[in-house]
C-alpha cells in the first residue's frame, strides 16, 4: 500500500511538473497561436488546390466557427493576415507545422487572384469563390493590397524555402502591380472640397489614405527590389496623397491627424504613419517621416487622453477645423494595432523612449486598461475578443481580425524586448 502511494505521488508530481511545463509553453510569449489554430482549417478547392482558410467569425462561448450568408467562410483579408503573422514568427524555419500553414494560405491568396489581376476575397461553404457580392468581387480594394501586401513580403522566404512557388508570387505580384500603375499612377493631382476640408482625389477611391497607406509600403517594398520609374511616380502620388490629409498640429485641433477618407478619420486600418515611416526610411524622404511623427507626437496623446475614439469628422471654419462628429465607440482591435506598430517604427527609427512608452500605453489596451477595463487579448487562449461597445459591453466573439490584430500587435512587441518588459 505504501509502495502505491509513493508511486501515486510521484506521478502527481510528474503530472505537475508536466502542466508546469505546458503553462510555461503557453505564457513565455505573449502571442499564443491556439485560437488562430482552431480557426485554421485545410481544404481543397473544385479545382484540387490545397489551400489554408481562417474561419471569419467564431462566437463564444464555445467559439464554433461561423459562416456569414453574404460574404462566406474565409477571405482573402484574414489569411493574408495570418500568413503575415506565420512569416514573421522566430520558429518558422524549425516548424514543419507553421511551413506547412504557411504555404497552404499563400495557396489560398494565389488561387483567389482574378484573371485581370485584382482578387476575390470570400470563399463560400462548398470551396467555390464569392464573385458576385460587394465585399468579395476583384477589384482595387482592401483585400487586393492585402494580397499584395501579402506576396510582397513572402517573396524572399520562398526564394530560398521554394523556388517555384516564388516564381509563381512574382508572376502575381507583376500582374497586379501592373493594374495598379495602370489605374493610379498617372491620376492629376487634383483636389476636392468636404465640409471645407480639402482632400486629394488620386488616392484610392478619391481620398482613402488608409488604403493608400497599405499600397505605399508594399509598393516601397517592391521598388527596394526591383525599382522602375513608373513604380516610384506611384509612390510618389500615394505618399504626397496621404500627407495632404494631414491637418491640425501642435495645439491645433486635430492635432495632425491624417485623415482616412474625405474630412473622417477612423481608427482601424489607420496605418499611414507606419506607411510612412517606412517607405519614408526606405527612399530617403525625411518630410513623410516628419509628417508621421507629426500625427505620432500630437494626435496620439490626444486619443490616449480620450480613453482611445472610434472616429471623427471635421469641417473647416475660417483657419481652424472643429469637431462635427467624434465617435468614442465601438473600439477594436484592428483600431489599435496601427498606434502600436507606428510608435515602436518611431521608436525603432529614433530610440526615442517616449515612443517606447506611447506603444506600451496603446498596448495597454489588449490587457485591461481600456474604457470597459476588460482584457481584450486572453494571453492564455490567443483568442482577441471582438470589441468594446458603448457603455463598456464587451463583444466576447473571437473572429478572425480580432485575434489576428491582436497577435500582430504583441509579435511587433516581441521584437523590443526593453519596451515588452514594460508591460510587466
Amino acid at each position: 500500500m505504501r509502495c502505491f502511494n509513493v508511486f501515486f505521488i510521484f506521478l502527481l508530481v510528474l503530472s505537475c511538473k508536466e502542466e508546469q511545463s505546458v503553462a510555461q509553453t503557453v505564457t513565455s510569449r505573449y502571442v499564443n497561436l491556439a485560437h488562430l489554430d482552431r480557426l485554421y482549417q485545410a481544404v481543397r478547392l473544385p479545382n484540387g488546390s490545397e489551400v489554408g482558410t481562417v474561419g471569419i467569425y467564431s462566437e463564444a462561448p464555445d467559439y464554433r466557427l461561423v459562416t456569414d450568408a453574404d460574404e462566406g467562410f474565409t477571405c482573402i483579408d484574414d489569411v493574408s493576415r495570418a500568413a503575415m503573422l506565420l512569416l514573421r514568427e522566430p520558429d518558422l524555419t524549425t516548424s514543419a507545422d507553421k511551413q506547412a500553414k504557411l504555404r497552404t494560405m499563400t495557396e489560398f491568396v494565389l488561387q483567389l487572384q482574378s484573371d485581370e489581376g485584382y482578387f476575390y476575397n470570400f470563399l463560400w461553404p462548398d470551396r467555390s469563390i464569392n464573385k458576385t457580392f460587394k465585399t468579395s468581387v476583384a477589384e482595387p480594394n482592401f483585400w487586393s493590397w492585402r494580397a499584395l501586401w501579402y506576396l510582397t513580403d513572402a517573396y524572399p522566404y520562398y526564394q530560398r524555402a521554394d523556388p517555384a512557388l516564388a516564381s509563381r508570387i512574382e508572376t502575381s505580384t507583376q500582374k497586379l502591380t501592373t493594374l495598379i500603375v495602370r489605374d493610379f499612377g498617372r491620376r492629376r493631382q487634383e483636389f476636392t472640397v468636404v465640409k471645407g476640408v480639402q482632400v486629394p482625389k488620386w488616392l484610392p477611391f478619391g481620398s482613402g489614405s488608409d488604403q493608400a497607406a497599405m499600397l505605399l509600403i508594399s509598393l516601397t517594398t517592391l521598388q527596394q527590389r526591383t525599382p522602375t520609374a513608373d513604380k516610384l511616380t506611384l509612390i510618389e502620388l500615394l505618399g504626397e496623397g496621404i500627407l495632404a490629409m494631414q491637418y491640425g498640429g501642435p495645439g491645433q485641433y486635430p492635432y495632425g491627424a491624417i485623415l482616412s477618407f474625405e474630412n473622417n478619420w477612423h481608427a482601424y486600418a489607420s496605418d499611414q504613419a507606419y506607411a510612412l515611416l517606412r517607405a519614408g526610411k526606405a527612399l530617403n524622404k525625411p518630410a513623410w517621416q516628419a509628417a508621421a511623427r507629426r500625427e505620432i507626437d500630437n494626435f496620439y496623446p490626444y486619443l490616449l487622453r480620450e480613453g482611445l475614439l472610434e472616429s471623427l469628422a471635421i469641417e473647416q471654419t475660417g483657419n481652424e477645423w472643429k469637431a462635427i462628429d467624434t465617435r468614442k465607440f465601438s473600439q477594436i482591435a484592428y483600431g489599435v494595432r496601427p498606434m502600436v506598430w507606428a510608435a515602436l517604427e518611431a521608436y525603432d527609427q529614433t530610440k526615442d523612449a517616449r515612443y517606447a512608452d506611447m506603444a506600451v500605453q496603446f498596448a495597454g489596451w489588449f490587457l485591461g486598461k481600456n474604457p470597459a477595463g476588460v482584457i481584450m487579448y486572453d494571453r492564455a487562449t490567443g483568442r482577441g475578443y471582438d470589441g468594446i461597445g458603448a457603455n463598456g459591453v464587451i463583444n466576447k466573439n473571437a473572429g478572425a481580425e480580432s485575434t489576428i490584430e491582436s497577435l500582430w500587435a504583441f509579435q511587433r512587441l516581441e521584437q523590443y524586448p526593453e519596451v515588452l518588459n514594460k508591460l510587466n
